[in-house]
């Protein structure tokens, strides 16, 4: 048995927690809904047996009405024949309106049982012999009347005994069949009311049974949901070391990076500084001898490549210093149309030199947001910078903001390339080239954009892309309006 309990506990374990909550609530609510379902079929169980014997009781009532009308009928009839008063006929003639309208409801009421059926058409057939009887009795009365005392005296005393006589004999008929027509109801109540008390207990032992499994299914629910809740507890707890490892490890690779980009600043700029001696002394050494071109070449190429580990080591650094470091809330409140102008007057002329055309559209009233200027001087650059560097002459960049209620938008619009759709979910990722050969032709390394989301975000901001190959590129920064 023990084991059987712990192979099924081992069980219920593996099944995912999804499941595992969803049967602890379904649980207690089938309890609910199974206890319900007994007790609205006990009550309906009850209600049927409760109708059964006031049908019972009604069809008896109704029998006795009707013996009492054919009664009410023949005391009427003979207190008429000793009085010879008609208001002693007034129960008898209410009684032939009663009893007809008493057997048709008592065929109603027991429509369903052809025996009784059988027994109330015997009965009606009695009946109506007997209420004939009690007519040519009442008719000969009435007609003696008219005949002189002593004969009428004679003619009554024979006749009436006569008549009497039929009458005892059909009353006597009528109500042995009544009686053995209200016997059978009798029977029927008796056995209904049995049934009605055996419902009653059986209601009574299905509720006891109700409750019983309805306090055992919730104490079960109740036990289940205490270990679902443990074993999550320990899970968050698990998981709350695990990021705090991850976290750890998170911040010793990014003091890695910050510190092996700043260790790489010292070698390269040793290397930089020779090459640039180095040709120094090669302009010396051709003003009396012939220059060196092979070894020229070699310098200016050590220059070239220093000077672009150099800006991806930077980039780098600027990726590890200020992840996750900036909070909005702390910046300061600036107005960014001085900058705007300055980047607008620094690119104008590189612009120019790559024969390319800087539209700028910017309002001359002040736009206040709540930023850190040099950050978002370094993210604007770095859009004018693709967008110069991926835009062939002759070709157009357009500089723009606009305010709104809600947002600032600083666009940067190109005329350039362009990106293919398939690129564009993965353009924001670290060291993404949509085309490295032209990624490495115009000097870029595939960390502007992931800079330029990394400084928006910072400031509670969002980037937005949007490109066709061969028409252009526009990248907008939305930043949160200040009131």
């Amino acid at each position: 048995m023990r084991q059987v309990w712990q192979h099924t506990q081992k069980q219920w374990r593996s099944l995912p927690v999804r499941v595992r909550g969803t049967t602890i609530i379904a649980i207690p609510i089938v309890c609910l809904l199974t206890t319900l379902g007994a007790v609205v079929w006990l009550k309906l169980s009850l209600a049927e047996d409760e109708m059964w014997v006031q049908h019972t009781q009604a069809v008896r009532l109704e029998a006795k009405q009707l013996l009492n009308a054919l009664v009410d009928a023949e005391n009427s009839l003979r207190g008429y024949e000793l009085t010879q008063r008609d208001e002693f006929l007034e129960p008898y003639e209410q009684a032939q309106v009663v009893i007809p309208q008493s057997l048709d409801r008592l065929e109603q009421l027991i429509q369903d049982n052809p025996q009784q059926i059988a027994q109330i058409q015997i009965i009606r057939k009695l009946i109506f012999e007997t209420l004939a009887i009690f007519h040519h009795q009442l008719a000969f009365q009435q007609k003696l009347k008219n005949v002189p005392g002593r004969t009428a005296a004679i003619v009554t005393a024979t006749t009436l005994y006569d008549w009497q006589q039929q009458s005892k004999t059909a009353m006597d008929a009528v109500r042995t069949e009544i009686d053995r027509f209200a016997q059978v109801e009798e029977n029927l109540l008796l056995i209904r009311r049995q049934h009605q008390d055996r419902s009653r207990q059986i209601a009574w032992w299905v509720l006891w049974i109700a409750g019983g499994i309805g306090l055992t299914g919730t104490a079960l629910a109740v036990y289940l949901f205490v270990q679902l809740e443990q074993e999550l507890a320990a899970q968050a707890v698990h998981l709350a070391q695990t990021n705090q490892r991850l976290e750890t490890v998170c911040t010793q690779l990014q003091r890695f990076t910050a510190n092996a980009s700043h260790e790489l600043r010292a070698p390269l700029a040793a290397v930089l500084s020779n090459a640039q001696v180095g040709l120094m002394d090669l302009a010396d050494w051709e003003e009396g001898e012939p220059m060196p071109q092979p070894v020229q070449q070699r310098l200016e190429k050590i220059v070239t490549l220093t000077k672009q580990m150099s800006e991806l080591v930077g980039h780098l650094l600027f990726l590890a210093r200020h992840e996750g470091a900036l909070a909005v809330d702390e910046f300061p409140v600036i107005d960014i149309m001085p900058l705007l102008v300055q980047l607008a007057a620094d690119w104008q002329s590189q612009a120019e030199a790559r024969g390319l055309i800087l539209n700028c559209q910017l309002p001359a009233q002040a736009i206040a947001i709540r930023a850190e200027e040099n950050l978002l001087a370094i993210a604007i650059a770095n859009l004018l910078a693709n967008a110069c560097r991926y835009t062939p002459a002759p070709g157009e960049i357009t500089l723009s903001v606009r305010q709104d209620t809600a947002q600032v938008v600083i666009q940067v619009t190109d005329t350039g390339i362009g990106i293919p759709p398939e690129a564009l979910p993965n353009i924001f990722e670290r060291f993404y080239r949509v085309d490295s050969k032209r990624t490495r032709a115009s000097g870029g390394f595939g960390l502007g954009l992931a800079i330029v989301e990394q400084i928006v975000q910072a400031h509670a901001g969002e980037v937005m892309i949007s490109s066709r190959l061969k028409k252009g590129t526009t990248v907008a920064i939305a930043l949160p309006s200040t009131p």
